[in-house]
């Protein structure tokens, strides 16, 4: 089993949202700063520890980093989750502040695009859920759907293909956002026809988690389906070229968490490829994962020995363990820019506590940033993840966490930490 026990040093570590109202920006892979730095997109919401309905909202504004932290309104929105929020991305080649978020209109979900300095607003008949580096094309899927993981999954639209196990026309959706064409890139009947297992049949199937690679050539998502009867849902994980829409499964079982390294190369975490993730038949001494999670415990409380980070390249199927013995099972991972240091969180420990890390990837050296405890309405569905995000020099790290007592945003200077780590011989 994994055992970490990283080199704590102390980072400086700054609020830059405040109360009574709660502030969050989402997932780990998304860009939070502008590309000036000055600015962070953020999410204020008056719930706290409650799975939002269809009528519940956020609204979306800015953080100004230079005037005090100023929090500026921009609009509210009711497709958000507390996991993805409303997928908010800046747009820079279309203006320095534009930005798209997700949203609803004619109970359908869309996504806009906003020009912060020049005002204009555009609709994109899609919700975006990945953009491309190029900032040409993001990619979509049904956000209803999701609802099988509240979490993750926005209330504010019903599904038109509810009750449609693998529905030949809804799946992943290719759209150009400088003209707003939308395209099927591949159904979900393509998907389950890739290695067809009769469990994905009769129940609903459903992707996630899209990233596309650095040179915008294709993307990985995951793909699941809730057997009938069992206590948790399947995972495989899959690429998708974009440039003919042609899919195929790179890793068999179940992976949780991943980011690009290269064009060819992904880290994530995940069981090895030889143990099958059958929920209906867990091994002795563990126990059916929390549905809201996407790691097995053992009934110890303790992560599955058989996860852990690992490094595909996808053209040559080659892959190797990263930080054995180092890393933790699991966690929300990004590259620096310009590469070698890996920076993720820690999933919720006994304690309550959830700790941040760097991880030089050359000497395999460990550097821990910080601690932070999540009061204990904070679990399962409404947790808060810290989803460490790096900024565009990689020397800052903005975070959201609830050690504080409510969801807020903080920067953590992390500059001697990596000078610490680059000293490592």
């Amino acid at each position: 089993m994994n055992t970490y026990a990283p080199a704590t040093i102390g980072s400086s570590v700054r609020r830059v949202t405040a109360g009574p109202e709660g502030h969050f920006f989402g997932y780990y892979d998304m860009p939070s700063w502008d590309p000036s730095g000055r600015f962070l997109l953020t999410q204020r919401v008056e719930l706290d520890a409650t799975i939002p309905g269809p009528g519940d909202t956020v609204t979306i504004g800015t953080v100004d980093l230079e005037d005090g932290c100023r929090f500026d309104p921009v609009a509210t929105t009711r497709a958000w989750s507390w996991q993805q929020g409303a997928m908010l991305h800046w747009l820079s080649s279309y203006g320095s502040r534009t930005f798209i978020h997700n949203d609803v209109e004619n109970e359908r979900f869309v996504a806009y695009v906003r020009d912060l300095d020049g005002g204009g607003t555009r609709t994109i008949d899609r919700p975006i859920a990945a953009v491309s580096h190029d900032e040409r094309t993001a990619l979509s899927l049904n956000f209803a759907r999701l609802c099988v993981r509240p979490e993750v999954g926005y209330p504010g639209a019903t599904d038109p293909w509810e009750g449609i196990d693998h529905p030949a026309d809804d799946g992943i959706y290719s759209v150009d956002l400088q003209t707003g064409s939308v395209t099927l890139a591949v159904s979900l009947q393509t998907i389950t026809d890739v290695g067809h297992d009769s469990s994905m049949d009769g129940v609903i199937n459903w992707v996630n988690h899209l990233i596309i690679s650095p040179d915008d050539s294709s993307a990985v998502f995951v793909h699941r389906w809730w057997p009938a009867g069992a206590p948790r849902y399947r995972t495989r994980f899959m690429l998708l070229d974009l440039d003919d829409y042609s899919i195929r499964e790179i890793w068999p079982t179940r992976v949780s968490h991943m980011c690009w390294r290269s064009p060819t190369e992904i880290l994530f975490t995940g069981l090895a490829s030889d143990v099958r993730d059958d929920p209906s038949q867990l091994p002795e001494g563990k126990v059916a994962m929390d549905l809201d999670t996407d790691t097995d415990t053992l009934s110890s409380g303790h992560p599955r020995p058989d996860m852990g980070f690992r490094l595909l390249d996808v053209v040559t199927g080659m892959v190797r363990a990263v930080g054995v013995h180092v890393l933790p099972p699991d966690g929300h991972c990004s590259y620096r820019p310009g590469g070698r240091y890996v920076l993720m969180d820690t999933p919720l420990e006994q304690d309550g506590l959830r700790e941040l890390l760097v991880f030089d990837e050359q000497t395999e050296q460990v550097i821990g940033l910080g601690r932070f405890h999540a009061p204990p309405r904070y679990i399962g569905s409404v947790r808060c993840d810290l989803h460490p995000r790096w900024n565009h020099d990689g020397n800052l790290v903005c975070i959201d966490s609830v050690h504080e007592g409510s969801r807020q945003m903080y920067v953590l200077d992390v500059s001697e930490a990596l000078d610490a780590l680059n000293t490592v011989v």
